[in-house]
């Protein structure tokens, strides 16, 4: 029988988690997960692609009663403090937590995967890469080798994160930027869409251009 999940978020980051977990039974006869629905606090009521806004927030302690599995899929560019906020709140168990992985991503055999991290459609996580908790690498997205990304991370749709590279938690790296090897990216920072990282970004930054410099610093609200 196929463990029942809810999506935490909405129709921006749910809904490309749930793509994945539809295309894997679809097309790979892969039924080990299957979505009940959604869980957020905008759209209760609602349907988001043909699956139920089921409850908020609030209703997380009810649901892990009843047995569902979770996906963590709220990632909030330009609030990247909230992000995490959020996450505490909702308070989910990390053997609920299972690792969302699409059948056509590459992740290499000595990769790992903390609880609740997704891999999207043909990502790429390399040797020995470590990836955090709930942490999604979109579709065409590419860790390098040797790389650790925090917990809470996004790394955005054909963004590259070279080898040897740091991230901190509920950092998030634009469409189709590139952080070059060796960098660290830190806690809270925003690598904006198309940016050439060439040095290290401290916690709580946006950098933005190529190269990347300093733009401002991220939302605490």
């Amino acid at each position: 029988m196929s463990k029942k999940i809810i999506l935490v978020g909405g129709a921006g980051k749910g809904a490309l988690v749930s793509q994945v977990i539809d295309d894997n039974r679809r097309h790979f006869g892969d039924l080990e997960y299957e979505i009940a629905g959604y869980c957020n606090d905008y759209d209760l009521g609602q349907t988001i692609h043909g699956y139920p806004v089921l409850g908020g927030i609030s209703d997380i302690p009810r649901f892990i009663d009843e047995g569902y599995y979770f996906v963590f899929a709220i990632h909030m560019t330009d609030r990247n403090y909230l992000t995490e906020e959020v996450f505490k709140r909702c308070n989910l168990p990390l053997d609920r937590l299972p690792n969302i992985v699409s059948k056509r991503a590459f992740v290499a055999p000595t990769a790992e995967l903390a609880p609740g991290a997704c891999i999207l459609q043909f990502a790429s996580v390399s040797q020995n890469a470590k990836i955090g908790l709930c942490t999604i690498v979109a579709a065409q997205g590419m860790v390098g080798h040797d790389t650790i990304v925090g917990d809470l991370c996004h790394i955005s749709a054909t963004a590259i994160v070279g080898s040897r590279i740091v991230i901190g938690r509920a950092a998030t790296i634009g469409l189709h930027a590139t952080v070059v090897e060796l960098n660290k990216i830190g806690d809270y920072a925003l690598v904006g869409a198309g940016s050439l990282v060439l040095k290290d970004v401290p916690a709580g930054q946006i950098w933005a251009g190529s190269p990347a410099r300093y733009f401002r610093e991220v939302r605490r609200d």
